[in-house]
């Protein structure tokens, strides 16, 4: 099962490739690919914020073969209208993405953020971008919180489980 994750995470999908961060989206959809919500019937809805730097998922269903669909929010404001079953966070700080998550304390929702160094408060998943070789971080905590199950193999690869 490791060998599949690390496979998923490693090779480029034209259908991922937007012009942005090809690593970071590959990164991001395989979590998701990985990740199962307790009452989830359709595809999960990936959130967006349009704050975000190394990010970018075609908004068309039909441009895209991936497992989940996206929805970009332009606002903060936006997340209170909008069903997401994974939040992706742009430059909001790890204390605005905890306050954020609050307001979803209700619903089974996965979390990954770009703008979160420590990984210690605020999104489940945070990405590390500033290197040669891209990689992710884990806050057990908030993902124990989130109400989704992520595969034990993905947890192995974050920047912790790795070393």
């Amino acid at each position: 099962m490791t060998a599949c994750v690390l496979l998923l995470f490693s090779f480029s999908s034209p259908a991922l490739a937007t012009g942005k961060d090809d690593k970071a989206n590959r990164i991001v959809s395989g979590i998701i690919s990985f990740t199962r919500w307790p009452a989830l019937k359709d595809a999960p809805q990936l959130c967006v914020f349009s704050s975000a730097q190394h990010i970018a998922f075609p908004a068309s269903p039909i441009a895209t073969s991936l497992p989940f669909s996206v929805v970009y929010l332009n606002t903060e404001s936006d997340l209170a209208s909008t069903r997401c079953d994974a939040i992706y966070f742009g430059d909001q700080s790890p204390q605005k993405q905890t306050e954020l998550l609050a307001l979803e304390k209700d619903r089974a929702v996965l979390s990954l953020a770009e703008n979160n160094p420590d990984c210690a408060m605020g999104a489940a998943f945070c990405l590390i971008l500033n290197t040669d070789h891209p990689m992710f971080a884990v806050n057990l905590d908030s993902l124990a919180r989130s109400g989704v199950r992520v595969s034990p193999d993905v947890l192995l690869l974050s920047r912790k489980g790795s070393q």
